[in-house]
């Protein structure tokens, strides 16, 4: 683990050292979560080539940077950290929010992507209602912090899930319980002005794996479905679970993304 200075701030990764003759594989988590997300699955995927997990600001052991964290200035973070750690080229991978972290960099540094990899995630910017409800979400979050996260982490399983899986829900709470209210607000105000950036699956210029949730709360599948035809999509995987697919559905994620990595 280590801290890299970013403007008035700090950043965290976490480098895996491995064969060098596989590209990297770089990590953007999501909204609430940090690079801890990865525990069991980066190990896995360790054993196959190099991985860079970052925690995005206002994360995890990551500052906060501003009022909005906008997925350009996330971006940005990423882009100090990869250019640190000497990564000419590498594999993208992002979950949900991380997704839109590696649109906005794939529109900026595509000759650095070997790949652009979204993780339960969506190229489309946000509806008007799903922009007020970020508002709400923002103002609850300032009343009430530790409300919000205990209500906000459930809804991301299915219903069906939540009973088995309480010990990972709880940990996942626990966990963005360290968060700032300054930091979660940045993020989510980050999200609700993010541009659309379907325009990069349509082009092709960039392979793009996408990895969808048929039980997905966040991301619907008939969504993810009609643009995963898109012509810049080359990998496409449906798990059965849903949006925390790598919790739910483990071993499925692992061996689906050792797939997209290491035969492209």
């Amino acid at each position: 683990m280590a801290l890299l200075p970013f403007k008035n701030g700090q950043l965290h990764y976490h480098w895996l050292p491995g064969n060098p003759a596989q590209k990297p594989l770089v990590l953007l988590h999501g909204f609430l979560e940090d690079s801890r997300m990865w525990d069991g699955l980066s190990d896995a995927w360790n054993t196959q080539g190099p991985v860079l997990m970052i925690d995005l600001p206002g994360h995890g052991q990551s500052d906060s940077f501003a009022a909005v964290h906008t997925m350009e200035l996330m971006a940005e973070a990423v882009d100090v950290v990869v250019q640190f750690c000497e990564l000419p080229t590498f594999h993208l991978l992002g979950h949900s929010m991380g997704g839109y972290v590696a649109l906005a960099y794939a529109e900026t540094h595509p000759e650095k992507l070997e790949q652009l990899g979204l993780f339960f995630s969506t190229p489309l910017a946000d509806s008007p209602a799903r922009q007020v409800m970020r508002d709400k979400a923002a103002a609850l979050v300032q009343q009430n912090h530790n409300a919000f996260i205990r209500a906000s982490i459930p809804q991301l399983f299915d219903a069906t899930m939540r009973e088995a899986f309480q010990p990972a829900i709880h940990r996942q709470i626990n966990q963005s319980l360290e968060m700032s209210v300054k930091g979660i607000v940045a993020a989510i105000q980050g999200m609700k002005i993010r541009k659309d950036r379907a325009h990069i699956l349509e082009s092709g210029k960039i392979p793009v794996g996408v990895f969808a949730g048929k039980l997905d709360t966040v991301i619907p599948f008939e969504s993810a479905e009609k643009w995963s035809m898109t012509t810049g999509v080359n990998y496409c995987y449906t798990s059965p679970s849903g949006h925390m697919g790598h919790i739910t559905h483990r071993q499925g994620c692992i061996d689906e993304v050792h797939r997209w990595w290491l035969d492209a």
